[in-house]
């Protein structure tokens, strides 16, 4: 059942919906659609075919002036997003959902930032041993890197 847009003068554009033997009779001029509020027929208009953007075929885009979309993933024009992601792919890119669950970008930069806290903690500890220590490096070093804890992150890693 196709939707037609039909004019009335008067009471400017309505889409209807009709059934397809009522459309070849409107067509063919055997029947015409008389508007709802005047009463006087109306005229059909020529619509626009539907052009969806799906994955259902690969050519959705044919026939279109402006074929395709800018992708700022890839850097430039794609024609659609099945071209777009075989292009992500020979790049060696992943898409996130595609990593393991919710939350991931967000779980791996968080441990990039307590592992830079843990680093600029050390640091800091490092500059205060050598203030303690009146600038004696061995000493800061064994104060502020102790073996059993070096031992114990290499182990782990």
């Amino acid at each position: 059942m196709p939707l037609v847009d039909f004019k009335c003068e008067e009471h400017g554009v309505a889409e209807l919906l009709l059934k397809r033997a009522e459309c070849e009779s409107i067509d063919s001029g055997a029947s015409q659609v008389m508007c709802s509020d005047c009463d006087k027929p109306m005229v059909k208009l020529i619509s626009m075919p539907a052009k969806t953007a799906t994955l259902w075929h690969g050519n959705w885009s044919s026939g279109l002036s402006s074929s395709g979309f800018h992708s700022s993933s890839v850097g430039g024009r794609v024609a659609n997003k099945r071209e777009e992601e075989k292009i992500m792919r020979a790049r060696g890119f992943i898409r996130e959902k595609d990593l393991g669950g919710d939350g991931f970008y967000d779980k791996m930069t968080q441990k990039g930032r307590d592992e830079r806290e843990r680093l600029d903690n050390m640091a800091t500890t490092y500059i205060d041993n050598l203030k303690k220590f009146d600038g004696d490096k061995m000493k800061a070093v064994e104060h502020t890197f102790p073996a059993h804890e070096m031992l114990a992150q290499s182990e782990a890693t």
